[in-house]
């Protein structure tokens, strides 16, 4: 057994205990059994629990993010850029497996803090971060202008990606938090650089 697959099991593995039971009722002896691996191997891998719930939130955040950072050379390329990035997003967002795995996580966040911190980490902050360095790229070329910080931009942006189409989802108002995401990932990014835009 490679050092590889007794780790992608672990993760392949707590992914379906955490969707199913929530972070908190999964045990590393439940973990074990369920990727047939020891609990030494996953302590070998991981330094606890959390650290899992980080690597796993992270692999599900990483389905919706292009493989490298993409060119915002030209304000085409910036919207080009961020579109498709918002689309895959709230596509992602879409998905009832993903509104399941988040209102869990949030439930669990209020006796534990830690798994707050580690969910928003490894799904908000990260996201926020690749959307800061498009608008930091796109300001150094001039696009954009550099009044307001590139990490405020990006959390303005994510505010008008999701709306309150998580809430209504999570409080059952609608089946889904997006209807059509690609009209709202446009109206998104539009609104933004309308708002931070070099003009002559």
């Amino acid at each position: 057994m490679s050092k590889n697959s007794s780790h992608d099991r672990i993760l392949q593995a707590a992914r379906r205990l955490f969707f199913a039971h929530g972070f908190e009722k999964v045990s590393t002896d439940l973990l074990a059994r369920e990727a047939a691996v020891s609990k030494a191997s996953i302590y070998r891998h991981f330094e606890n629990m959390a650290d899992i719930l980080r690597c796993v939130t992270q692999a599900e955040a990483g389905k919706f993010r292009g493989v490298c950072p993409p060119k915002t050379e030209t304000i085409a390329d910036l919207r080009d850029a961020l579109t498709l990035y918002s689309t895959r997003l709230l596509t992602f967002l879409n998905v009832p497996e993903t509104m399941e795995f988040a209102r869990v996580i949030h439930e669990e966040a209020r006796d534990n803090p830690e798994i707050g911190r580690t969910f928003y980490d490894a799904a908000y902050g990260r996201t926020q971060t690749d959307f800061a360095k498009m608008f930091a790229a796109a300001q150094s070329k001039g696009i954009l202008s550099d009044a307001t910080d590139a990490m405020d931009i990006a959390e303005d942006l994510m505010g008008l990606i999701e709306g309150l189409g998580m809430v209504r989802a999570q409080l059952g108002v609608s089946k889904k938090p997006f209807d059509d995401v690609e009209q709202r990932a446009n109206r998104a990014v539009e609104t933004i650089l309308k708002m931070h835009v070099v003009t002559d």
